[in-house]
């Protein structure tokens, strides 16, 4: 009966989806709302007759009587969008589904959430100031992973694994995040992610390359390269030789030359750690206590050699600082838009904000490179500003079934509606130009992978494993071994401290 009345729910959802697409949509809107709706509706059957992973249990018959939730989030580009629509149902694709996905929780659960906006980009101070004074305003909260698991560690988040609705094990919370963030024998788990972080797509990491120019230079297309699992970066580096062209004549290697490769030495470095399956920060199988992983020094110093020669040859342009590379920043796509690399590392927000360019060129999308041939499969990162959300610590436990029963409706609408919105229409059918493209992108997304030095790395304030690695790596002179000499003592001492404090949250 439970299975039947949410089928019921679902289908009037996907009805009132339909009406939003086909009344008082802007003509330019009109055909990205249809997909969207499709999308829903597809995956709306799909996940009722096939998988009840993707089924959301929560009761029918709740009630919360017009109660108001508010929702704190950080107000920053490429996440403002995942929780506000602004534009309502004529926004387009996403505003209309995020919009939808509202609207659809709040008649479902009878409750008005008010949205928060933090525009300091500190949302997670403001969550340890409203809970330390115990002024209790905020009731969800959602921010950026790097900055949520400071408060996590300081007990300002409730253990979403102890709470009556949020259900974790549902795939519409995204299951590799979910193991990162689950602590001690008794998995206490304080933030989730999936589908309602719109940034958890813009945020994926990839490789753009020109098709053109790779038939010049009678180059595979890397969609074969891809497929056949040769994706590596000694097959990178090997295809960059001999492509750099001074073209202003100057005879400086500078900006304005032809590159065969253009990147960052700031957030582009990142995600070659998790692309090559190298954990710093690991779990213990049994009491899932953080442990530093002293073993990973080893390959490490063979990744810093591969990415070196990268970043070394004079067929890559490098963008130093985080002035020129960091979330938001345009400089890499830019260079590739105006045809001056071949290749390029940007993340998919690079491409929606700069699609007009980008668009203009015929350019196919690969996965980060893999380690060596060896490595069994792609393991694609997510940038570490992807949001978290969570139930604050001062909620009362009289408000604490409603919040938790809205959080997962959340996460669960947000896979009906924003997930097809954005990564069916926005992603598939706007921004990927062939059907090998697409079949790059699911499996891009599909190995879609989490490293606890990479995106929660900022608890130990005091060695960053993430900031250090990156001089590290795109310098040229591998210092891996001398550098993590002292890691091991300290993050060992200071992650001890962290498992005793994660340890009696909640006791």
């Amino acid at each position: 009966m439970k299975r039947i009345l949410c089928f019921i729910l679902a289908a009037m959802m996907c009805l009132s989806v339909w009406t939003m697409a086909s009344c008082g949509v802007a003509e330019g809107d009109e055909k990205e709302n249809d997909a969207a709706t499709k999308g829903a509706d597809q995956n709306q059957q799909e996940n009722e007759t096939k998988d009840l992973s993707y089924v959301c249990e929560l009761p029918d018959d709740l009630d919360f009587g017009g109660e108001q939730i508010n929702f704190l989030f950080a107000n920053r580009p490429g996440r403002d969008d995942e929780l506000v629509s602004e534009a309502g149902v004529n926004g387009g694709a996403i505003a209309s589904a995020v919009y939808e996905r509202n609207v659809t929780v709040e008649e479902q659960l009878k409750v008005v959430l008010n949205m928060i906006p933090n525009d300091t980009d500190d949302v997670a101070n403001d969550l340890k100031m409203d809970y330390t004074s115990g002024t209790n305003e905020y009731d969800l909260i959602a921010d950026g992973t790097y900055k949520a698991i400071i408060p996590v560690i300081e007990g300002c988040y409730k253990d979403l694994n102890q709470s009556e609705y949020v259900d974790t094990s549902k795939h519409y919370w995204t299951q590799g995040y979910n193991d990162m963030v689950t602590f001690t024998e008794s998995n206490k788990q304080y933030l989730v992610t999936g589908a309602a972080a719109i940034s958890i797509f813009r945020y994926m990491y990839l490789t753009i390359y020109n098709k053109e120019m790779f038939a010049e230079y009678q180059l595979p297309d890397l969609y074969e390269t891809v497929r056949n699992g040769e994706w590596t970066l000694d097959y990178q580096f090997e295809i960059l030789q001999d492509k750099y062209t001074d073209t202003n004549g100057d005879s400086r290697n500078d900006e304005e030359d032809f590159h065969a490769f253009v990147t960052g030495d700031i957030i582009s470095v990142d995600p070659y750690l998790v692309a090559a399956d190298i954990h710093m920060i690991g779990k213990d199988p049994e009491t899932r206590d953080l442990v530093y992983n002293a073993e990973a020094v080893e390959p490490l110093t063979e990744l810093c050699d591969k990415i070196q020669k990268i970043y070394n040859t004079e067929s890559t342009y490098v963008y130093k600082t985080a002035t020129y590379d960091d979330v938001g920043k345009n400089f890499i796509v830019e260079k590739f838009a105006s045809e001056k690399a071949m290749m390029a590392t940007i993340l998919f927000y690079n491409m929606e904000t700069n699609y007009n360019d980008v668009g203009a060129l015929s350019y196919g999308i690969a996965p980060m490179p893999k380690f060596s041939k060896e490595q069994a499969d792609y393991h694609s990162y997510v940038q570490d500003q992807v949001t978290g959300f969570g139930i604050s610590a001062g909620v009362s436990d009289a408000r604490m079934d409603m919040c938790s029963a809205a959080l997962e409706a959340i996460g669960y609408h947000s896979h009906q509606l924003v997930r097809p919105a954005y990564y069916e229409t926005t992603l598939s059918e706007r921004y990927m130009q062939d059907p090998q493209s697409q079949e790059i992108l699911d499996t891009i997304f599909n190995t879609l992978s989490f490293d606890f030095s990479s995106t929660c790395g900022n608890i130990v304030t005091s060695l960053v494993i993430r900031d250090q690695l990156r001089p590290l790596l795109s310098g040229n002179t591998n210092k891996i071994s001398s550098a993590t000499k002292s890691w091991k003592k300290s993050m060992e001492r200071q992650l001890g401290r962290y498992n005793d404090k994660l340890a009696e949250l909640g006791a």
